[in-house]
């Protein structure tokens, strides 16, 4: 069953095809993006935002998102060579392939901010680096649940580690109750899709379109999206 109070109207600047294409992955990195600004108080003045796993649906509108709204953008991805041309494309400056572990507890200051949808050790190799009173929105586990950092990036340069989560609870157990709460999490979600509608033009959303499947295709296509083999996001049509 589907409550209507769960529901959240798209923009009506954007088809109904292309609210799909952004979908949930759109939308959490419009929170990302977001929360950077708002929590994190990164500026574009502040340096190269890094975004991780790149090439995914979350990472590609990340990457859109944040060039539009004014930032260098450094994207990172394990297929750099295949994808670069297209990451630039969508707006990032420069494009760089998987970080890796770093060696001591604070690595060389890079990123005024960070959207790290990989996790694990990617997570902990971006907080090592992240600048000086700088963000990180973590809202993925593509690379592990599981990290293994030290407390030194929070102590000592007061980098703000932001969850991310797209879930929009209400009247569910262990979830907070307050109907004053969960308002403010619609009202947000409701932001979030502005700042789509506002930030992302066609060509964007095109771009990040990997292309349209008919449902009879999905298990076909589930062990490419598996593999790494498609990027960006599959527009699944029911009819076909």
């Amino acid at each position: 069953t589907c409550r209507a109070e769960w529901l959240v109207a798209p923009p009506p600047a954007l088809s109904l095809a292309q609210t799909m294409v952004v979908g949930t992955a759109g939308v959490t990195a419009a929170m990302c993006v977001d929360y950077l600004q708002r929590f994190g108080e990164v500026q574009p003045s502040h340096g190269p935002v890094l975004v991780t796993g790149a090439a995914g649906g979350l990472g590609q509108v990340a990457v859109a998102l944040l060039h539009a709204r004014g930032f260098e953008v450094v994207a990172s991805t394990g297929r750099a060579e295949a994808l670069g041309d297209h990451l630039r494309a969508l707006g990032a400056s420069d494009v760089v392939g998987r970080l890796q572990p770093e060696p001591k507890p604070l690595g060389k200051q890079l990123w005024a901010g960070v959207v790290d949808s990989v996790g694990g050790a990617t997570l902990a190799a971006a907080l090592a680096q992240t600048r000086y009173r700088g963000a990180v929105a973590s809202p993925g586990v593509a690379g592990g649940g599981e990290l293994a950092t030290s407390v030194y990036p929070f102590i000592l340069r007061g980098v703000r580690l932001l969850g991310v989560d797209q879930t929009m609870p209400y009247d569910l157990e262990g979830y907070p109750d307050d109907p004053q709460r969960w308002d403010g999490w619609r009202a947000e979600r409701q932001r979030m899709w502005a700042l789509l509608s506002e930030s992302l033009g066609d060509d964007a959303i095109g771009a990040v379109h990997a292309g349209t499947i008919g449902l009879a295709q999905l298990p076909e296509y589930a062990p490419k999206i598996i593999g790494g083999e498609v990027a960006g996001r599959l527009l699944v049509d029911v009819k076909a």
